[in-house]
């Protein structure tokens, strides 16, 4: 039994968590408090802004006194007890990864964007057996890594699948993930109002869809945030994109949108940009030959699933 845990902020990281377990094929639960988890886990947020919530700045969130963080908790330490997991998969929780190894498994852990040299996140990647970095190989390691550099496995990005089924056929695809957006109605009917001769279609929020992959695919731009599902959705469909990277902590998506910027992967901008700048950025984005074959998405999920192996076998 392998066992894994999905952040319940966005849905990237359930997505990726089931695409590992998939290419993994044998026995493995997904505990999370995403309704659709294996096991679903205790909600722990919530805490007062004056909590002690970090533990001296040795944890992320870890708030005192919290019912639905002690559940959740003792949920996974249940779970352990019962299934007594060969290893387990966390994305991501310094909290979560530390109690699994204080219960003597192995632990493979998300290598995550962003200026992560805080005491947490480098306690977390300490402890772990392994550390799967979801971009291609040929990124430089990041300089939080590098202490850990031999324990980095660098898979390419992981995606919810590898291949393009159905085609939907649209011009403008905007997507947004479940983690939360900036972006306002209002700032979309003035872009809207920019590119009268543009049709856009929405996916996030009450426009949620199942499967973007078809919409995507079909689209002749893709905007998008900077997620890491989102960005290794739009390199499997292989659609041009304009990304616009969303405030996230220790600029996860900055540092994702900067890397891509330097690729000439897509179209970046920092900002939302103003509304007379559209036209001429749609068009510039669709004339980007992206190249996304380099996101190296094919076999990301396996590659991810032989460093869980290797593991539980070494």
């Amino acid at each position: 039994m392998i066992g894994f845990y999905a952040h319940h902020h966005g849905s990237g990281h359930a997505h990726r968590c089931r695409a590992i377990m998939a290419a993994l094929g044998g026995p493995a639960q997904l505990l999370s408090t995403d309704p659709a988890a294996d096991v679903v886990l205790a909600e722990d947020a919530g805490a007062p802004a004056d909590a002690d919530l970090d533990a001296h700045g040795t944890l992320h969130y870890a708030p005192v006194g919290h019912a639905g963080l002690r559940g959740r908790m003792a949920q996974i330490a249940a779970w352990i007890a019962e299934h007594r997991p060969a290893a387990f998969y966390v994305d991501v929780s310094v909290e979560v990864a530390s109690l699994v190894r204080l219960m003597g498994v192995p632990v493979i852990t998300l290598a995550m964007p962003g200026a992560r040299h805080d005491a947490a996140h480098q306690h977390g990647y300490r402890q772990a057996d392994a550390i799967i970095a979801a971009w291609p190989n040929w990124v430089p390691l990041p300089a939080h890594l590098r202490a850990h550099g031999a324990r980095v496995h660098q898979v390419g990005g992981i995606a919810r699948v590898e291949e393009v089924g159905e085609v939907i056929d649209g011009d403008i695809v905007v997507l947004s993930g479940r983690g939360g957006s900036g972006w306002t109605a209002g700032q979309w009917d003035a872009v809207r109002a920019a590119c009268p001769d543009r049709e856009f279609r929405f996916l996030g929020g009450g426009t949620a869809v199942v499967d973007p992959l078809p919409y995507l695919a079909g689209a002749s731009v893709v905007v998008s945030a900077a997620g890491q599902g989102s960005v290794a959705d739009i390199a499997v469909a292989g659609t041009p994109a304009l990304v616009l990277p969303q405030d996230r902590p220790f600029g996860e998506q900055h540092a994702t949108a900067t890397l891509l910027d330097s690729a000439a992967l897509a179209l970046v901008r920092p900002d939302f940009p103003d509304p007379g700048q559209w036209p001429q950025l749609l068009d510039a984005a669709k004339a980007l030959d992206s190249r996304w074959i380099r996101w190296q998405t094919s076999g990301a999920a396996t590659r991810a699933a032989d460093v869980i192996r290797k593991v539980v076998h070494q």
